[in-house]
Parts: C-alpha cells; structure tokens; sequence
C-alpha cells in the first residue's frame, strides 16, 4: 500500500501533520535511512585496568632466599576518538567503548604486556562533552536536603566515611604474598609519585570537551590504568624480602555525550518540499532520496560539486525547516544544529507558491531565534520551480524588486536542470568574498 502526499499549500497544517504522522513513522523505523543516522547519543568509554605486579623471589641451586625479582604489570589500553571522513554518522560509536586491560607480571623480572588501545572512529564535526555523574546525583539529593530530611544527610555522611576508609586503606592496592596479609606492615612504604598522580586524576581530572573538526585528530577520551609495581621496586635497606607488590590501577572511566554537526561550505535550507535534494542531486554527485511529500530527507547529505577549474565546494542538504522550527517542532534542532557550521547558507525557495518571499523571511527568522548570528551569514536564494507557469514568473519578478541588491536571487529548475551554473558559481563567489573577509 503505498503512502498518499499530503498538501504542502498549508504550512501550518503541512507542519502539524508531517512531525505528527510522517516524521515519527520514519524515525519509529519505517524507514532505514531515519533509523540508521544517528547524530547524538551517549557512551561510556572506560580505559584498560592495569596489570597487577607480581611478588617472586629468585631461587636456584644453593640460593634458597634469593632478592625479589617479581615484574611489573602492563597498563592499561587508552580509548582514542579519531576522525574519519569515511564516516558520515554515529551509529558506528557503540554504547560501551572497553580498552584491554594490561597482562600481569610474572617471576624472573618478566613484565607484563600493555593493553591494546581501542580506537573508534567517528565522521567529521563531532562534538565531545563529558558528562559528570557526580554532578547529576547532587542535583538529585539537593531538593531533599533542602527539606531538612535527616535521614539523607546521614546516609550520605555514612557513604562518604566508608568510601574514605576504603580510599585511605593501602592493603587495597598492594598484592600479598600467600600468607602473608596479616604480617606484611604497610605503614612505611611510600606510594610512587605516578600512581599518587593517577589516582588525584582518576576523582579530581577536568571535564573533557573537544571538537573533532580535523581529518585524522585524534582525542583521549579514557586514558588506561597504570600497571602494578613488582616487589622488586620495594626492595630496600629495612626490608630485603618486600613480600606484597603493587595493583594495577583503574582506567579513566567517562560518560561522554557526542553530539555531530555536519561540516560543510554551504548548507542548503528551505521547507519542506522546495527541492533541496533535487537541487543538490542537480549540482553534485550526492544522490538524496526524492519524493513528492515532505520530510523525505531525514538526515544530511553531503555532496561536492567539481567546477571546470578543479575547485571543489561541498553543499549539505539539510532537513526542512518549518515554523516553530527553533522550539523543537517537526524536525527542529535535529536540523538547525547542522546548519551550524555552514559558511554560506542556500536557501531553496519554491517561487511557484503564493508569497515565497514570505517562505524565505519565515526561514530567516527562524535561523535568528535559534542562534542570531545564522541569519547574518552569507546567504544565496535560489528560487527553485521557476519553470512552473506564469505564477512562477510573475512571482519572481515582483520578488526581484522587493529584495535587498545584496543578496543575490537566481532563477532555476533543479528538475531540468536550467540555470544550474549560474547558482554553483554565485555560491562560489560568495563563499569566496566571505573567506577574503
């Protein structure tokens, strides 16, 4: 059975009925290319628990208490976000990003492997923020302890000691030697310098926030744990026979929330129905998905388009906008956010409809109450359809004389394909004039 188009001479009713019906049906699943574009979600990316260190003493033929010669653990695998233009969604990021943790050491001074690093790649324009779990449970408890409940405060104070004492207890971070958990004294030995180190880290590190914008940059996003000291590097003139060796320690482990915003020199935006993808199949190599009802496109689309000189300028067709667009409606921020970054924005109107210059001030308006600087950018407006009749025509020339001599208005059908140079070169100008800014 197939899907009837809806009118589209309504905009109010247009946006109403598509978010309601079409656009949750696409995303509920009905169709792939909705479900399958993924432009934010949240992981957790843990580093690789070091290896522990091995407690070991040389023995051989006429040495029955040999120095302690027990290796050290290997550390644990860092997890790296790398760009990769290959890349054009986050549905590759899985939930939990695991490092390997490293090997344990072994006797006769053998030292244990390093966990491999785990290396994701993810497209172009994402964005990492690291979210603070500590930060989101005292928002939690802050309203019931502003209420005078007793019973909280004291839990939490309970929490707060036993989570202290099992910080400040060493035996916690030493391996002993069998039998020897009661009789090893532990007060004296000094914690490393490093370890003391990863773990202030590990409670008090800053919160990560990068922007991968470059191809091939890379970002540590969980470093891995630090692997135990073997009883070797206890060996001192008080105590000869060290029986205890060091843990491997902890990797980072962080709540990140990626977040992509389509990189492109030129964004094209428009309502629904107007012919952006018609357009950008017209002037590149991309190949959206056309269809006479509205929302067909879901997720961006990235095209290049090769000028007769070599140059090369990329267009991203984004979602359509309807009113509302700034408060969530239709597909509101899932299209503005990509918008973003654009340096030149395209807006396709169809001039065959009644007041399109009412279509392009709408748009504009909705780009400045999301974010002002949108509606200052370098713009062009392609008026799409323009072979459409005597409306089309009529439209057009009385537009001409309503806009302002500074925003250049081009005539095309991206249908047929006429006029087609003319708007890929004025682009190019644009763009150009703007980067000589």
């Amino acid at each position: 059975m197939t899907r009837k188009p809806e009118n589209t001479e309504d905009l109010s009713d247009a946006s109403s009925s598509s978010s309601s019906n079409g656009v949750e049906w696409k995303l509920r699943g009905g169709k792939k290319s909705g479900r399958n574009f993924i432009d934010r979600m949240r992981c957790t990316a843990m580093g690789g628990h070091g290896g522990d260190g091995c407690v070991s003493f040389f023995r051989d033929v006429f040495v029955p208490r040999g120095p302690p010669n027990g290796g050290d653990g290997g550390d644990g695998g860092d997890v790296w976000l790398e760009v990769d233009e290959n890349e054009t969604s986050l549905s590759c990021v899985k939930q939990q990003l695991r490092a390997q943790s490293g090997d344990n050491g072994r006797g006769k001074s053998m030292h244990g492997a390093r966990g491999n690093d785990l290396v994701v790649r993810v497209p172009r324009g994402t964005m990492v923020r690291e979210i603070r779990e500590d930060a989101e449970v005292q928002r939690m408890v802050e309203p019931a302890r502003s209420a005078d409940n007793g019973f909280l405060d004291d839990l939490e104070k309970q929490v707060q000691g036993e989570a202290a004492r099992r910080l400040a207890d060493k035996s916690a971070l030493f391996v002993h030697y069998p039998r020897w958990e009661d009789r090893n004294d532990l007060k004296a030995v000094r914690l490393p310098a490093e370890v003391k180190a990863h773990l202030w880290a590990l409670r008090h590190g800053e919160p990560l926030s990068v922007d991968l914008v470059a191809p091939g940059q890379r970002a540590l996003v969980a470093g891995g744990g630090l692997g135990g000291l073997g009883n070797a590097h206890f060996n001192s003139p008080n105590d000869r026979q060290p029986h205890y060796a060091l843990r491997g320690l902890a990797g980072h482990r962080r709540v990140l929330d990626l977040e992509l915003k389509t990189i492109a020199d030129a964004g094209l935006v428009g309502m629904p129905n107007a012919g952006k993808s018609t357009f950008l199949r017209a002037v590149s190599n991309a190949h959206p998905q056309v269809a006479p009802y509205p929302f067909t496109t879901l997720n961006p689309y990235i095209g290049t388009v090769d000028y007769a000189d070599s140059w090369q300028l990329t267009i991203a067709d984004i979602p359509g906008l309807i009113p509302g667009a700034h408060r969530n409606v239709g597909l509101g921020h899932s299209f503005l956010r990509h918008v973003e970054r654009s340096r030149v924005l395209v807006f396709i109107v169809d001039v065959a409809r009644p007041q399109p210059w009412a279509d392009y001030e709408a748009l504009r308006q909705e780009l400045a109450l999301y974010r002002p600087d949108l509606a200052m950018r370098p713009s062009v407006v392609v008026a799409n359809k323009a072979d459409a009749g005597p409306a089309a025509r009529d439209n057009f020339a009385r537009w001409q004389r309503m806009i302002p001599d500074d925003v250049p208005l081009i005539p095309v059908s991206a249908k047929y394909r006429k006029n087609i140079l003319k708007a890929t070169y004025t682009i190019r100008q644009v763009l150009d004039a703007q980067t000589q800014m």
